[in-house]
């Protein structure tokens, strides 16, 4: 777990994705401050009462204030206004409906602003995590990955602008309170200051605590996400092995932990806010003894008092609130940690001055490579060859003996451990991975559908082909006669994964998809393995006229799919066997 301490300069970092609403989130601290200086009046109408309408004392002292102000010469119109009912009463009104609309308004903005920044970051987290490199992505869990970037943007939302609104103005509640309160009575508000840090402490003590459990909470979370998504993804292995019982049994042991650690941070709140109401207890009692020897010796009006004790009403709700919404937002300031390091890592890309050609010819030459995963067993070692431009090449071996990795260095996945690759004569470390990519077509043997139309699906990597090149690709695939025969037709929806088609249909629309790209280089992977004999030869049939003037590596077990190629490529134990020509 990541050390957690609050750092302003991180604040600073996450409100840039404010953009242009970050003024609306200023006009909303700004209201949030003047709001809250407005209703610190409203206590004031107790003593005004009291003193001045009801018991009609305290002008001497009123007219002494107007004197030293040089302005007795208000002091009649004062008093009448100060001694009518009606006057006051309709101030408090007056004072209640300026101070609730603000409120309205300051909550809109805040909302507003919140909405914003959180659809901004979100975004840019998003976009951020897809540069990631694919190594990222074979060690994190998809689930994992998910709660993360949907759950702490969540959860940091509430840090801007609730949690910040909620502290600057309690604070200027507790500033004008203590100016308003020391104006009452010096001494009990001197006797206030010495108790209310016990409030701070709490915090303090409580803070760091709970920021530390929040993190765990997170991470908990996320974890119980990834084992959900994990059984839904398999569940027809699940269901086939029976194993519904032991899945339940590993979610419960993740939600057991998630839950142990949810009581501990309860625990911690109640905990804090327990003692806080103590010391709020503790300080009322201390303020009506002490009020009450103040009274009888004179120092201060039953009217004072009255609005003193009111105040402090407030202010010890004020004390409470704020060391509650410290402890509060370490949730918040915990996914910020969370979501901090994921911006901290690295894209895949980091020089913006990479090579783009203007072409892609679809030369591809090892030189001398070597690759490994973790940096100590080499799964490919020594390749040595060169596959020319239109050339088509099967690449042959036994399962575990790099073919996949081979083509993933080619569409620079990875990138080589020593040795190079040079396509085009232009070595794949100079060249943009994004243009070299648009460049290449793969048909990978893990098929993924998304859940939407067959339409959509092949046309995704081209959003702007017609309906006319969409069907062209699909009957180049195979699949065209089978997508008739649907209700629905190109608009069937294929569920999530393109579950409710057969695995030889999937395997034909991601190479629709492939085709209709047209890319000048092409990979297969194991392109006929769910097909069977009809659809393999005429699969067959549509790539020797779309391999013509192509570059294409196929990785096949099959020796059917030998006789389209212009050389085989044997690989076995990561080393580049034979070569031999067809």
């Amino acid at each position: 777990m990541k050390e957690t301490r609050f750092r302003l300069r991180d604040i600073k970092f996450f409100f840039r994705f404010a953009g242009s609403a970050g003024w609306i989130g200023l006009v909303a601290i700004l209201l949030g401050i003047v709001t809250t200086m407005l209703a610190s009046l409203l206590p004031l109408s107790t003593k005004i009462l009291i003193d001045f309408v009801i018991m009609k004392k305290g002008f001497v002292r009123l007219k002494e204030i107007l004197s030293s102000l040089s302005l007795e010469q208000y002091y009649p119109a004062v008093k009448t206004q100060l001694e009518s009912l009606t006057f006051l009463l309709t101030a408090i009104v007056v004072l209640a409906l300026v101070t609730g609309t603000m409120g309205i308004l300051q909550r809109y903005l805040s909302v507003r602003f919140q909405q914003h920044l959180t659809y901004n970051l979100q975004l840019s987290l998003f976009e951020h995590v897809l540069r990631f490199p694919l190594s990222f992505f074979r060690k994190t869990p998809s689930g994992y990955l998910t709660s993360r970037v949907s759950d702490d943007v969540d959860a940091l939302q509430h840090l801007f602008l609730d949690n910040m609104v909620q502290i600057l103005t309690k604070l200027v509640y507790l500033c004008s309170g203590f100016v308003i309160l020391f104006s009452l009575s010096p001494r009990l508000t001197l006797l206030l200051i010495t108790v209310l840090p016990l409030y701070f402490i709490i915090s303090y003590i409580f803070g760091a605590r709970i920021r530390s459990a929040s993190w765990q909470e997170r991470e908990f979370r996320a974890e119980t996400s990834q084992s959900l998504q994990e059984a839904f993804s398999a569940v027809e292995l699940v269901k086939s092995s029976v194993t519904e019982k032991g899945e339940v049994k590993r979610l419960s042991g993740k939600l057991k932990d998630l839950l142990r650690k949810r009581m501990q941070l309860m625990l911690l709140g109640q905990s804090s806010q327990y003692l806080s109401k103590a010391v709020q207890i503790f300080l009322t009692v201390l303020i009506i003894w002490a009020g009450a020897h103040e009274i009888m010796k004179g120092a201060i009006t039953i009217g004072d008092f009255v609005a003193f004790s009111t105040y402090i009403l407030y202010l010890t709700q004020s004390a409470t609130a704020l060391s509650y919404t410290h402890i509060m937002l370490q949730p918040s300031l915990a996914s910020m940690d969370r979501l901090k390091e994921l911006f901290m890592y690295l894209p895949e890309v980091t020089d913006k001055k990479l090579y783009m050609p203007s072409v892609l010819r679809g030369e591809i030459l090892f030189k001398d490579l070597y690759f490994s995963y973790d940096g100590e067993v080499d799964v490919l070692k020594g390749i040595n060859c060169l596959i020319r431009p239109g050339e088509t090449i099967v690449l042959a071996g036994p399962s575990g003996a790099g073919k996949t990795t081979f083509v993933n260095l080619v569409l620079r996945f990875y990138l080589p451990s020593r040795g190079d690759i040079f396509i085009d004569g232009h070595n794949i470390r100079d060249l943009d991975p994004y243009w070299l990519r648009k460049h290449i077509g793969l048909v990978s043997q893990e098929v993924f559908l998304f859940n939407d139309t067959i339409y959509n699906n092949i046309r995704y990597g081209r959003m702007d082909a017609d309906e006319r090149e969409v069907i062209e690709a699909a009957r180049l695939a195979g699949i065209d006669e089978d997508i008739k025969m649907f209700p629905r037709g190109y608009n069937t929806l294929v569920g999530e994964r393109g579950l409710s088609l057969s695995s030889g249909q999937r395997q034909r629309i991601s190479m629709a998809r492939t085709f209709l790209r047209n890319p000048p280089v092409l990979i297969f992977d194991e392109p006929t393995s769910a097909l069977d004999e009809k659809n393999e030869r005429r699969l067959k049939e549509s790539m020797r006229r779309l391999f013509l003037g192509r570059t294409v590596i196929v990785i096949s077990h099959r020796s059917s799919l030998l006789e389209i190629a212009d050389r085989v490529f044997q690989l076995q134990d990561g080393l580049l066997k034979e070569v031999s020509r067809v």
